[in-house]
């Protein structure tokens, strides 16, 4: 996340697939990869990504405090995390 928040986006996504590897099930892995395919544009890929953390665990990544104090993450992956949490809002 240090490398998305430096503008590294290409290292960061790479990196994160290579989580992604090890702890396929997790949540916060696959919220980040939500957030850097908002980012890259990718909106749809960003959504399916994020459908895939389950109902309850899904809630706590549109929560500023979870993201900044449970998980702190750097601010570029919060204001991308909640773009794509905004989303399925606003389409409700």
């Amino acid at each position: 996340m240090v490398k998305f928040q430096l503008g590294d986006t290409l290292g960061a996504m790479d990196l994160l697939r290579r989580v992604e590897v090890k702890f396929p099930e997790a949540p916060e892995v696959r919220a980040a990869l939500a957030a850097m395919l908002w980012k890259k544009g990718d909106q749809g890929g960003a959504k399916r990504k994020f459908l895939e953390i389950p109902n309850a665990q899904r809630l706590n990544f549109g929560n500023e405090e979870y993201l900044t104090k449970t998980v702190s993450w750097p601010p570029q992956m919060i204001d991308n995390i909640k773009a794509v949490s905004a989303s399925f809002d606003e389409s409700l």
